[in-house]
């Protein structure tokens, strides 16, 4: 029987919808994996600037991966040409382990798949049936475990090839294709990109710290120079006194006197004497004599062989100790009646004194004790001391003589300290340029943490001193800066900084103090304030300011800025409190829907107080005492029969009862959300198990969707308690998952994979919904209260709500309604299609009146989950 046109118009129409269905799958999934690879490329390039070494970047570069592509296994390797070597950097694999950072003969590994992609430069994708042929035919090297398929892509700079990435699969069903293939190669690029800035980083950090090394040694010579010219202008002062000994001295007696005391400056001479050779050379004077132990002076003696005469002898001065002793004795240089004249000294030195190369007696020092040790210096300087003091006495031959080398040695030194004066100038002023660095921002100029610190103690210092001294902290957070950052690169983000540091420094007086802390966020210290009112007048200033358009090239962007003040009030205050407050209070004003200040009181801490106290309170929760759970039952709308059941938690609190919401948001700030989770999921099992006729619908949080492992313990529980995974349906809000999150879809597969229902909740808050629908693997979808508040009058409304209905009957998605608490709204629904749905209609939320719990010991108190 022929249809009728409007049928046939209706098929029609239906087709076209399918069509244009297929069509927003294709586009959805284009752009979302253009924005997948984009996001990496940005968090790469990223990486060059934050990672703080080596080994932690090739960490985040095999995160970025594992999020385009399965990366389970996967290593990076580098080439060295100077020592033809392959280093694996980073190495993370199933089956083979390679020490990490060790290097391997190139040779050794030519001739396997990796050797393939770095001798031919180009990307290489070899599946399971691929490898025993290459192997047989040799053109590879089985070096490992053989995988069910393999990816590799070259690192390549400057037209060479400097190493390989790979990713390999041991798994029957992953896969990767030529699509991945190209995708890694075009990430490689990036990553060597990165890379290249990483090490001229880290070459930069090298030469600075050689050029650090540098300065500290000529520091280091400076000081040594200073010590010796120091010496030297003592020996200088000691010599010139000397000489000056035969214009002062009233007699010979008096002039070796001041000579004794003059060379005691120098070195150690409790033990000295001046021996001169009569005209005849027969006899030894002693001119001047003192000594410790032999006490008894001796005017003179005969020449025998002793020390002193070994001295005349060789003309140059001798340093004796025992060893020394022994060899000039077995040498022959004495005979049998060698010896010292009076008691044996542990070391002597003796330097000849020569006028025209003839001597005309010794100068010497001597010490009887091991506390006192003489050294070759020592010998050198005695010796110089004699020359001078044998110049002394023969003073009119060489007067002019020695006034020349004065003023010659007057001069080195005038020269020296003069360089010595310039080098350190020219150190203050290095000096002054490292202070500067170490207490200013280098991207805006303004001071940074350090600096702020010490002003603010000396504000503090004043307040002290100064009750009347009042001063603020305003803490300024700027809106819209990392999405400016991240859509406009860092260059504009650097600009976009430098502009908002410029303009907050416009608001401000010229005693003021305006630092950056650190990304967008920056401190003032307000001195001498009058009143609070000239904060909140410097605040509103800077957020009109920051109201203004920012131009970066031919576009106009738009920021704000939320801002906390909080005031010194009182003599002992603190930085760390001013600090904390002023931030805290910035949290209050962009809480309250940001571009605004706030200034702290003791509520806001007291909120804070207040939140810390929950989330401790909820540590030490018995979860089976003090929580309770209510049900609400999803009816089909036609009949008002009730077809499922949803769950949540209340906690019962000093005679209260907390919303879930609270509870949750409390859980979330202590880190136990993953507990709560898994109790709940608990009780839902064993609800379940009493009334195993209708499903049971559970708000799960978005946490355990990073880690495989944390999935395991969710299924673990369903195990345990014999529950069948289709009457469960975990229920995860839009407003918690991440677009771009190749973790949170490979954990919600694991769960449809186990048949347990995915719900996703609150269908409607944002903008991505659709893209969940078309590319996560949710067998429910529930609509949020107030995307039906309006289905009632609204007719954009109704028609989006049944194109909704459509496209999740298209995709065998079951479509639920929640919040429907009127007759009309319940109607509208119908006429749109949907037949499930929960409200105020159907009841109030009723308490579960069996929480006995029958799950293992491990699974009952709150301190376990914790």
């Amino acid at each position: 029987m022929p249809k009728s046109e409007t049928e046939q118009s209706r098929l029609k129409e239906v087709a076209r919808l399918r069509k244009a269905v297929v069509r927003l799958k294709k586009l959805t999934l284009k752009y979302r994996q253009s924005e997948v690879v984009q996001k990496a490329l940005f968090r790469i390039s990223e990486l060059a600037s934050f990672v703080r070494d080596m080994s932690e970047f090739y960490s985040s570069v095999h995160g970025i991966i594992g999020e385009l592509m399965m990366a389970r296994n996967f290593f990076i390797c580098l080439y060295d040409e100077n020592n033809d070597t392959v280093k694996f950097v980073y190495f993370v694999d199933e089956y083979d382990d390679i020490p990490s950072l060790e290097q391997f003969p190139a040779d050794t590994l030519r001739r396997g798949i990796t050797g393939y992609v770095m001798r031919t430069g180009r990307p290489f994708l070899l599946t399971e049936e691929d490898f025993p042929t290459l192997v047989a035919q040799g053109e590879i090297r089985d070096l490992g475990a053989p995988p069910v398929d393999w990816l590799g892509a070259p690192l390549q700079s400057g037209g060479r090839v400097i190493g390989a990435m790979v990713v390999q699969s041991y798994t029957e069903n992953v896969f990767y294709s030529t699509a991945d293939k190209e995708l890694l190669m075009f990430v490689s690029q990036h990553i060597v990109n990165a890379l290249e800035r990483i090490r001229q980083r880290e070459f930069l950090q090298a030469e600075i710290n050689r050029q650090t090394a540098n300065l500290r040694d000529i520091n280091r010579d400076l000081e040594l120079q200073i010590v010796e010219r120091k010496r030297a202008e003592k020996v200088s002062a000691v010599l010139y006194a000397i000489s000056e000994l035969t214009n002062t001295s009233d007699s010979m007696d008096s002039f070796f006197k001041h000579l004794h005391a003059h060379i005691g400056q120098l070195m150690n001479n409790d033990n000295f004497f001046v021996a001169l050779l009569d005209d005849e050379k027969k006899n030894i004077n002693f001119a001047y004599y003192v000594d410790e132990r032999d006490t008894k002076v001796r005017a003179s003696r005969p020449l025998g062989h002793g020390m002193t005469e070994h001295v005349i002898n060789l003309k140059k001065p001798v340093f004796i100790d025992e060893d020394e002793y022994k060899r000039v004795m077995s040498r022959g240089n004495g005979d049998s009646r060698a010896k010292y004249y009076g008691t044996r000294p542990k070391q002597w030195l003796g330097s000849p004194l020569i006028v025209e190369d003839e001597v005309i007696g010794v100068l010497s020092v001597q010490t009887y004790s091991d506390d006192v040790s003489y050294k070759q210096d020592d010998l050198e300087l005695l010796n110089f001391v004699s020359q001078h003091v044998a110049v002394a006495i023969e003073r009119r031959r060489n007067a002019e003589e020695i006034r020349r080398v004065n003023t010659y040695l007057e001069k080195k030194v005038a020269e020296r300290t003069e360089e010595l004066v310039s080098e350190i100038e020219r150190r203050k002023k290095i000096e002054e340029k490292l202070f500067y660095d170490a207490h200013h921002d280098t991207l805006t100029g303004l001071p940074n943490r350090a600096m702020f610190t010490e002003r603010l103690q000396q504000s503090l210092k004043q307040k002290k001193r100064f009750p009347n001294h009042n001063f603020a902290v305003l803490f300024v957070d700027l809106d819209r800066f990392k999405d400016i950052n991240d859509t406009l690169g860092h260059s504009t983000g650097d600009e976009f900084l430098q502009e908002a540091s410029r303009r907050i420094g416009e608001c401000v007086r010229d005693n003021d103090t305006v630092a950056r802390l650190g990304g967008d966020e920056f401190v003032i210290l307000l001195n001498l304030i009058r009143h609070i009112d000239d904060a909140k007048e410097i605040a509103s200033r800077i957020i009109e300011k920051m109201r203004q358009p920012f131009v970066f090239g031919a576009n106009e962007h738009y920021s704000g800025a939320s801002v906390g003040i909080a005031e010194c009030k009182a003599r002992n205050d603190s930085a760390e409190r001013l600090l904390r407050d002023a931030d805290a209070a910035m949290y209050q004003a962009k809480g309250m829907g940001r571009g605004r200040f706030v200034v702290f009181d003791e509520s806001i801490h007291t909120e804070l107080v207040a939140s810390l106290t929950r989330e401790t309170e909820l540590r030490h929760a018995d979860f089976d005492e003090d929580f309770i759970l209510q049900e609400q039952a999803l009816v089909d709308l036609k009949g008002g029969k009730a077809l499922a059941r949803e769950v949540q938690v209340r906690w019962q609190l000093d005679g209260n009862l907390l919303s879930t919401e609270h509870l949750l948001n409390i859980a979330e700030k202590a880190g136990m959300i993953m507990a709560v989770d898994q109790w709940m999921l608990s009780r839902c099992c064993e609800l379940v198990n009493e009334k195993p006729e209708q499903p049971i619908y559970v708000s799960v949080s978005a946490k355990h969707l990073f880690k495989l492992a944390d999935i395991k313990a969710l299924l673990e529980i369903i195990r345990q308690l014999g529950v069948a995974p289709e009457q469960l349906v975990l229920e995860f809000s839009e407003t918690e998952l991440s677009d771009n999150s190749k973790r949170q879809l490979s954990c919600l597969r694991q769960l449809a994979e186990a048949g347990v229902g995915l719900a996703l909740n609150d269908f409607g808050r944002s903008t991505g919904a659709l893209h969940y629908i078309l590319n996560y693997p949710f067998t429910h979808v529930k609509l949020a209260p107030r995307f039906v508040a309006d289905v009632a009058s609204s007719k954009r409304a109704q028609a989006t709500m049944r194109n909704v209905v459509n496209l999740c009957n298209e995709l065998d998605i079951k479509l639920a309604a929640a919040g429907v608490d009127s007759r009309a709204q319940c109607d509208a629904l119908l006429s749109a299609g949907v037949t499930l749905g929960q409200g105020l209609l159907f009841g109030e939320p009723e308490r579960v009146k069996s929480q006995t719990s029958s799950q293992p010991t491990s699974l009952k108190s709150g301190a376990n989950y914790a």
